[in-house]
């Protein structure tokens, strides 16, 4: 069933972009921002998700497994949490304390994400409005 819901998706992303391609009233720089927005989308995306990574620098791991002092922001246990959609990145004590790792990194991606979406939803509606401008 995964699969069946990633071709249609491909699709529909597909289908949205030939909608946005043909379209007559937009102009090169709104058609062309979503091809310089979907990497920026990925990487901001990629940067979220490693934040919480002890591996990469263990020494300056931005959760250490033991609080720096007892109190100072956290007490007991800590742990790197990070969520794929939607992207955050968190340390979380034993005592309910959440530390935000990347708050600046999550606006980026929900501005690189509109910048995608939003054109595309226009190509897509664009598409299903007249399916003949896409033959041309």
């Amino acid at each position: 069933m995964t699969l069946l819901t990633v071709f249609a998706g491909l699709v529909v992303g597909w289908v949205a972009l030939c909608g946005l391609l043909a379209h007559p009233l937009l102009p090169l720089w709104v058609k062309t921002s979503v091809f310089w927005s979907v990497p920026l989308t990925a990487l901001t995306w990629v940067f979220i998700m490693v934040a919480d990574e002890p591996v990469l620098f263990p020494e300056t791991a931005p959760c250490p497994r033991e609080p720096y002092q007892e109190g100072v922001i956290g007490n007991g246990r800590v742990s790197g949490v990070s969520t794929a959609f939607p992207p955050r990145a968190y340390c979380e004590w034993e005592d309910g304390t959440v530390y935000e790792l990347t708050p600046g990194a999550e606006f980026l991606f929900w501005v690189f994400f509109a910048m995608t979406v939003v054109p595309l939803a226009t190509g897509l509606w664009h598409a299903l409005r007249d399916p003949k401008a896409l033959l041309r």
